[in-house]
């Protein structure tokens, strides 16, 4: 849930044989020399274990490499007496002159990439890459076959650059499923017009990276909602924000302080109820929507290196859009996205059966900047099988100034690092307390006339637990 304006765009991936839209949560536009990364003269900082890519600097020859699009040839030319901040010496230049149509690749081969990956383990994967144009072109890089299958982990890492120079793109991630055979380095190019890239040092390995700890079984605190029923959440803990302002999102609601939009429901669970109700609010916005959006600031807060959950039943239905979330608790002195977001669950009600999770941090040198992270990034957007109103499900997140690691019924979904953000742009405002913030949101594509009378989205226990994760 964005607390601020942000326009969400597309990141369009182009695949053989189809063209998936996924959304982009940040684009990488780093010009000059790369600054603090130039310190690693391997191009794999960090990196342990066996190296998974067969030659990721064509150091000998540029045999097993491939490329192809819709339209226009890709040439493949291997570069000699290369420099720059690695040891290679030798480089992969990859161009086109022309061309149109929904995707363009190359593929460089690995070594046994059937047998390399573990489930459950993590891996990093990098590569030096500039633009010999300056052109400011997508490039990126994953793990897949030339049909975007057989992938390891949908872990991608995507940058675009505006001048010359060399540049590190990283991604940590955790691998979900096994390689094989065709596995290769899948290196998404511009899909029309032409382009001239370079890159070098492409690496996989396993990486040792932070991850949660295992905390103890019982919570650290618990935030119930035990009480009669109808009456209002508890103001000792929660605040009620309220107003028709749009909220940054073009929203459709006003937000209220009434019970009919917050309260108990006698059996210690929270309801918080969007209605299809016209209500001109004390802002002066007339709305055709009521709801409720309540949050802790300045009464509760969650500390760095804690989890928090609690189990939610979300609404869904065009244009409803739930949401759990937390906030940096510095958010008055430095502003959004500078103190840093976790969406640990939020809703798209025209999509019932899909989870989002998500994280928002500005771009270094730019606090008012947001590069957000999630939905269509790896693991930020879970399928649950079946709609978000069918039961109750688990929903937390873990963060800490090195990783945040978000979960469904306790199982990890989408991770990422401080490390990762650093080598991205951004900048890591989680090493800090946050609080916590609930609301039902109607999103601009609602249509007042054939929404449902009223949406709920029910709220257990919030626990949360310090120092790591109960399980």
């Amino acid at each position: 849930m964005l607390h601020s304006l942000v326009n969400r765009t597309r990141r369009n991936l182009r695949i053989r044989g189809l063209f998936a839209a996924a959304l982009v949560i940040a684009t990488l536009v780093l010009p000059g020399t790369p600054g603090a990364l130039a310190a690693s003269a391997s191009g794999a900082p960090g990196a342990s274990g066996a190296e998974g890519v067969l030659d990721g600097s064509v150091a000998a020859a540029t045999h097993g490499w491939t490329a192809s699009a819709v339209t226009g040839g890709i040439g493949l030319r291997r570069v000699t007496g290369v420099t720059g901040p690695f040891t290679a010496k030798t480089a992969m230049e990859i161009s086109r002159g022309s061309g149109t149509g929904s995707w363009a690749l190359a593929l460089a081969p690995m070594r046994n990439p059937a047998v390399f990956f573990t489930v459950g383990r993590t891996y990093r994967m990098q590569a030096w890459v500039r633009d010999l144009t300056g052109g400011n072109r997508p490039f990126g890089m994953l793990l897949a076959n030339g049909n975007y299958e057989h992938r390891p982990a949908d872990a991608a890492v995507y940058g675009r650059f505006t001048d010359t120079g060399w540049h590190l793109i990283t991604r940590t991630f955790v691998a979900t499923a096994a390689g094989h055979a065709d596995t290769s380095v899948y290196l998404s190019l511009p899909a029309s017009n032409g382009f001239r890239f370079q890159t070098t040092g492409l690496t996989v390995k396993e990486h040792v990276a932070a991850l949660p700890a295992k905390a103890d079984t019982v919570a650290d605190r618990v935030i119930s909602f035990a009480g009669k029923a109808g009456t209002a959440p508890p103001a000792a803990i929660w605040n009620h924000e309220t107003g028709g302002n749009g909220w940054g999102n073009r929203e459709l609601q006003t937000y209220t302080t009434a019970t009919a939009n917050a309260q108990l429901d006698g059996a210690g669970r929270l309801a918080i109820i969007a209605r299809r109700q016209t209500v001109k609010g004390t802002d002066g916005f007339t709305r055709d929507f009521t709801s409720a959006r309540l949050n802790t600031k300045g009464k509760v807060t969650v500390q760095p290196g804690s989890y928090v959950e609690s189990a939610i039943v979300a609404p869904v239905g065009t244009g409803v859009w739930p949401a759990f979330w937390l906030v940096g608790a510095d958010i008055a002195k430095v502003g959004w996205p500078a103190s840093g977001e976790l969406d640990i669950l939020e809703g798209a009600g025209a999509t019932p059966t899909l989870a989002h999770s998500g994280m928002h941090m500005s771009k270094i040198g730019e606090p008012g900047t947001d590069l957000a992270y999630g939905w269509g990034d790896a693991g930020g957007t879970t399928d649950l099988g079946e709609p978000l109103d069918a039961r109750a499900h688990r929903y937390g997140v873990y963060f800490d100034k090195q990783v945040v690691r978000f979960y469904i019924d306790r199982k990890p979904t989408m991770t990422f690092w401080a490390t990762d953000a650093a080598a991205s742009g951004r900048t890591w405002p989680f090493g800090k307390e946050n609080f916590i913030v609930l609301n039902v949101a109607i999103a601009a594509s609602a249509d007042p006339a054939r929404s449902a009378p009223s949406r709920t989205m029910s709220v257990g226990d919030i626990a949360i637990y310090e120092g790591g994760v109960p399980f």
